[in-house]
């Protein structure tokens, strides 16, 4: 029996290929050249090679001599063509070693040498046929391949849409055959996982085998996930088994199905939405098909908080609206926090936060507009109230997380969006560009957000999607510029903010006269040593806001200098690479420090006994902290006015 569609290193010595430099057989002819012979060694005269575009249609033929030989003349810019072999008497042989079209190689003809290949065709063949179906008789469209015993023959028919194929022009040999589709992965015949298993079918001369087969049914993993707590089970359980399926699956009441697993040794996802954490370390299963893999699991609980987002005409659940959680006081948004988002039923969980996350919380909530596929109807952001939205955070509802507890609040109610525009200019009227406006406190450490919201070089910002609530605006120039922040009004903190009505589809108007921003400059020390390394920040004393061009560095001589103040009240708050700790002979938020723009304001602190430590907590900026220590913020002033 010949090897068909060998690769590498196999292939060449299969094939016996040798390419010749010397003179060709006839002048000036190039491409193909050898003798035909019978599987005793004799010549087969009037062998024809016939040069196929299709299964149908042959470009040209050239057939053997008497004494076996042949040629087939190369061609400049010839098309690869796949080559049959046939004469009166012997089996048809498509190159290399192929019973058909489907199964032969593309064959590139020489056109600069000669190329000696001899040809061997063998008698007697044989077919296989059949039909695959799944375990309900329902036609399976799949790939058949019959593998000859000792690896020395291989070849694929594709079913039609009734489950039906056919391979013929087979040599007779022993052939194993599987059954391949891309959701049930590959079945050997009949009904067996390993080749080992198979059942050998022999193929004599002439014969028609029928071999039909019906595919098992994939493995069922079923989860029973509960609480690690309470033992009771999980409300929304999640699986995704890694390699075994191709997508999430979600059950109800600790119980997940999870069907149609292909065969092996798989990794599982367990997850319990956003009042659990996800399994760790992740259990593994062996699925077999046919066969239920069960696996129990218990799921740690979190604190989290529950709601439906839902619009605030219609009642109808919106999906895709996304809620970042924040605290009253030493808080603010960044533009990188994690966010939790409706599902399409309206459904939104935000958690599971761990113990150190506790404490009473916001949210607030908006409506992403990525740059694809933007929602059709369009919301505006807001702060979460008990039976509505405000654009004021002291109207949002307090929500306290409470540890391994789901906490349930009323709706969120979403109205359409208009916006704030304005124009931003010094004290001697000239507009001001890269100055960044946000209609919240902004906290810079997980960095500062681009775009229309901040001023190009006509001094001008926009501030979108914002709900038909009275808003106040923050305008926070980099610590680079000169100026202070600070909030519509031109004051210095969100409690004496103008607030602004927006109303729906409509544009209101805020425009700012920014002052030059006052100084806080000092040298820290820890005992007699100054500290090195770390960074100070300011906080509005009244509402716990970052008050100025984000944060100092501390000099290696320990001294460090905060810009970008209004006249105002703050805490202060010191960072070493060790410990952290407020401004203040005992108090636990520190001693307030009066700041005034355009002035320099000078303090000094000893970490070892003037201040009270304070660990950090994700707390400082927002649930979404990446982790334990204190973040350097970002707050590069845009290189493009509007950027």
């Amino acid at each position: 029996m010949r090897t068909m569609r060998a690769t590498g290193a196999a292939l060449l010595a299969a094939l016996a290929i040798v390419t010749l430099f010397a003179a060709p057989a006839a002048a000036d002819t190039f491409g193909y050249t050898g003798v035909v012979r019978d599987s005793d060694g004799n010549p087969v005269g009037n062998a024809c090679f016939a040069l196929h575009t299709s299964a149908t249609d042959v470009a040209a033929e050239h057939c053997s001599d008497a004494s076996g030989r042949y040629t087939i003349p190369g061609a400049w810019e010839a098309p690869d063509y796949k080559i049959r072999v046939h004469a009166e008497g012997f089996r048809a042989e498509w190159w290399y070693g192929a019973p058909d079209y489907l199964n032969a190689d593309k064959v590139s003809i020489p056109a600069g040498s000669v190329v000696e290949r001899d040809v061997t065709l063998g008698r007697g063949a044989g077919s296989i046929s059949g039909r695959i179906t799944d375990q309900y008789g329902t036609p399976v469209q799949a790939t058949v391949t019959v593998h000859g015993e000792g690896d020395v023959y291989e070849a694929i028919a594709y079913t039609s849409v009734t489950g039906t194929y056919e391979l013929s022009n087979l040599p007779p040999g022993g052939y194993r055959i599987s059954v391949y589709d891309n959701q049930r992965g590959v079945q050997w015949v009949p009904r067996k996982e390993t080749r080992e298993e198979a059942t050998v079918f022999t193929l004599n001369d002439g014969d028609t085998l029928t071999v039909n087969e019906w595919l098992l049914p994939l493995g069922t993993v079923k989860v029973v996930v509960t609480d690690a707590v309470t033992a009771l089970p999980v409300p929304r359980p999640c699986v995704y088994v890694h390699g075994g399926r191709d997508e999430s699956v979600c059950g109800v009441n600790g119980i997940v199905d999870v069907l149609d697993v292909r065969p092996g040794t798989w990794e599982l996802d367990i997850s319990g939405g956003a009042s659990y954490f996800p399994a760790d370390p992740k259990p593994t299963v062996d699925v077999v098909r046919g066969q239920v893999t069960r696996v129990a699991y218990q799921l740690r609980p979190g604190a989290a908080v529950a709601t439906t987002v839902l619009d605030a005409a219609s009642g109808q659940p919106v999906g895709g609206i996304c809620a970042h959680l924040v605290q009253p006081r030493w808080g603010g948004q960044s533009a990188h926090m994690r966010q939790y988002c409706s599902a399409d039923d309206g459904h939104l969980e935000a958690g599971p936060f761990e113990a150190d996350e506790l404490g009473t919380w916001q949210l607030y909530a908006y409506q992403p507009i990525g740059p694809f596929d933007p929602p059709a109807t369009r919301y505006g952001a807001q702060w979460v109230t008990a039976n509505g939205g405000s654009g004021d955070q002291r109207e949002a509802l307090p929500v306290t997380l409470r540890a391994k507890e789901t906490i349930t609040i009323p709706p969120i109610r979403v109205d359409p969006p208009g916006r704030i525009t304005g124009t931003i200019r010094n004290a001697a009227g000239a507009a001001v560009s890269g100055v960044c406006a946000y209609p919240f406190a902004f906290h810079p450490g997980q960095g500062a957000s681009f775009g229309a919201n901040c001023s190009n070089a006509q001094g001008q910002y926009t501030l979108s999607d914002l709900g038909p609530y009275r808003w106040p605006v923050e305008f926070a120039p980099s610590s680079a510029s000169g100026y202070a922040w600070q909030w519509s009004g031109d004051v210095a903190d969100r409690f004496a903010a103008t607030l602004t009505k927006v109303d729906r589809g409509a544009t209101a108007t805020v425009d700012a006269r920014l002052a030059t921003g006052g100084v806080l400059a000092g040298k820290v020390t820890d005992g007699a040593s100054p500290v090195d390394a770390g960074y100070v920040w300011t906080y509005n004393a009244r509402t716990g806001d970052i008050a100025s061009a984000s944060y100092a560095n501390i000099a290696r001589d320990g001294t460090f200098a905060v810009r970008g103040h209004r006249t105002q009240e703050v805490y202060v708050e010191y960072w070493s690479l060790t410990k952290g700790c407020w401004y203040a002979p005992g108090g636990r938020y520190g001693t307030k420090v009066a700041v005034t723009a355009g002035a320099t304001t000078t303090i000094a602190a000893n970490m070892s006994r003037t201040c009270g430590l304070r660990p950090y907590t994700t707390a400082q900026s927002g649930i979404g902290t990446a982790s334990g220590a204190p973040l350097a913020p970002i707050m590069a002033a845009p290189t493009g006015a509007g950027r």
